[in-house]
């Protein structure tokens, strides 16, 4: 079979999910299916094609004629509401351009964002019932639905759609670079028993819950708890003012990335949206054996509850956060045991090719 994955970008923007567009294409290629990745952003190489940065009407006419000439057989969106629209209000043409692909190929979505609306954000209202509306749109047009959020899942189930919704799990786009531990921490200035938080992307998620990461910082500092924080994934350093050193290393490389989390010690989620199966950080933080502590709200997923390389807390309790990371800031064998079960759940489940291998047996049946 020949699939057309569409994406908003593909590297050099950065860009989780555009990485992910990549990856996923190159491990389908790998175990024999044919691959071309289609984008509006980003640089075009072999088996990746950068189209018009405005997808109207036009633009996803000239698309789907490109495609049937050269003989796809499967088309699958990587979705976002704002994936190929500047504003959500002029949907219209991907709607129609994806009804169009689906009375002609096979077709799936990968759904990565889908709506947000918060009750004390009132533009939130209006556009998060829009990219709503858009997300199911997309879905009814859709033969196939894969997300990692199994809580999505079930809400999308809700809606009667007569797509197939399936669990798919998302990888990690940072491959883990071959290091001896205790000579890059050395390398990188990090004592001996320092212990390395780390904070890696998560936007407004993490900015609206400064108050559990100021807990944290007190609690350790006014315990004498050697630590430091590491700030990825762009998160500005002005967020905070904290007690405890801290490196903010904006973007970098994907050997500088595996270098920083293999040297790390405890990977924090202290999301308002919770910890969600959909965030490639977190699936980079189990690959390269972290133990993890995050917030829990209903989107996150049940099996997260009783995996022993992650603590939840509720999301209120900035308290319990802080006093969970101080204990496990203190117990370097629990922490060790929490990173091996996490690295033993990616490897069995989470690589790319075993994430190919799911996506081709369920379009195949």
């Amino acid at each position: 079979m020949k699939f057309a994955i569409l994406a908003r970008s593909v590297p050099p923007i950065h860009c989780g999910i555009g990485e992910h567009t990549v990856n996923f294409a190159n491990a389908l290629r790998a175990i024999g299916a044919k691959s071309e990745v289609f984008a509006s952003q980003g640089e075009p190489r072999d088996h990746i094609n950068v189209i018009s940065d405005r997808w109207d009407h036009a633009t996803l006419s000239h698309l789907f004629d490109r495609m049937e000439n050269i003989g796809i057989e499967h088309v699958s969106i990587q979705f976002t509401p704002l994936s190929f629209n500047h504003e959500i209000t002029s949907s219209d043409a991907l709607t129609d351009f994806w009804a169009r692909c689906s009375s002609r190929w096979k077709t799936s979505m990968i759904v990565h964002e889908t709506f947000f609306r918060v009750w004390w954000y009132p533009p939130s209202w209006i556009r998060g019932g829009l990219e709503k509306l858009l997300l199911r749109k997309m879905v009814d047009h859709s033969q196939y639905v894969f997300t990692a959020s199994q809580p999505l899942i079930n809400e999308m189930c809700r809606w009667r759609t007569s797509s197939r919704l399936s669990h798919l799990p998302i990888g990690s786009n940072v491959p883990v670079l071959q290091i001896n531990r205790t000579e890059a921490r050395s390398q990188l200035g990090i004592g001996l028993n320092e212990i390395v938080l780390v904070l890696f992307g998560g936007g407004n998620s993490l900015k609206w819950m400064k108050g559990h990461v100021y807990s944290i910082d007190s609690l350790l500092h006014s315990k004498g708890v050697r630590a430091s924080w590491l700030m990825l994934g762009g998160i500005p350093e002005s967020w905070f003012t904290l007690k405890l050193p801290v490196t903010s290393l904006g973007r970098v490389s994907e050997k500088d990335l595996s270098i920083r989390l293999q040297t790390s010690d405890i990977f924090l989620m202290p999301h308002y949206a919770g910890l969600c199966a959909k965030r490639g950080t977190l699936m980079a933080a189990m690959q390269h054996g972290l133990p993890v502590v995050g917030t829990e709200t209903r989107m996150t997923d049940a099996i997260w509850k009783d995996h022993r390389g992650i603590t939840l807390l509720a999301r209120p309790d900035a308290e319990g956060f802080a006093k969970s990371v101080l204990e496990l800031s203190r117990d370097g064998q629990k922490r060790l045991v929490m990173g091996i079960t996490n690295q033993d759940f990616f490897n069995r489940f989470c690589t790319w090719p075993t994430i190919a291998e799911a996506f081709l047996h369920k379009v195949m049946q």
